[in-house]
This record gives C-alpha cells, sequence and structure tokens, in this order.
C-alpha cells in the first residue's frame, strides 16, 4: 500500500527499485554511471542515435533537477590520473572488442 502511495502512473509499470537500470547496475553502490564522450562516439551510428533520441525524451520527461552539471576526473586504484579518453578530437574511435 505504501509503495503505491509513492508512485507515479508511470513508475507503476517499472518499479523504481527493482527496474532494468536498478539489476544493471547490480549490488554496486554506485551512484551513477560516467560514459566518455570518445566511448559514445565509438559506438555504431545506430546506437548513437538511439542514445541521443532516449537522453532527448530524458529530458523532456524530468525536472531539470534531474541534470546536474558535474565535474569528472579518473582514477584508477584510487589516485587521481590523465585520462586518455578525454582527447575525443584527435584520437578517433575505440576499437571494438574481438569476438572470436
Amino acid at each position: 500500500m505504501a509503495d503505491q502511495l509513492l508512485t507515479t502512473p508511470a513508475q507503476a509499470s517499472v518499479p523504481y527499485s527493482d527496474g532494468p537500470i536498478w539489476n544493471a547496475f547490480g549490488l554496486t553502490r554506485a551512484a551513477y554511471l560516467v560514459v566518455p564522450r570518445r566511448t559514445l562516439q565509438s559506438m555504431p551510428q545506430e546506437w548513437q542515435e538511439r542514445f541521443v533520441a532516449l537522453m532527448a525524451e530524458a529530458y523532456e520527461r524530468l525536472p531539470d533537477c534531474a541534470f546536474p552539471e558535474y565535474s569528472v576526473q579518473r582514477k584508477e586504484h584510487g589516485r587521481f590520473i590523465a585520462d586518455p579518453l578525454r582527447d575525443y578530437r584527435h584520437t578517433g574511435p575505440i576499437a571494438p572488442k574481438d569476438h572470436a
């Protein structure tokens, strides 16, 4: 009963705490998914178009507070490092995995 009071009609079809995104994060405690621009631009054109369309739809449906401004720094083994994916203008796409 309490769960029904906290959901909107749109949320009722996919529960907030047991939907595809919730499950994709698995047991991690991660609160964010950060995807470098170079990674996104390395996806096939069709995927890029779908991603852009989904993000446009999200911007239309969710309030501005759902999209705050962030700054990201790369870490490796707990230490800040230079990010090789940051140079998206001069490095080209990332090669896909070999599926042998």
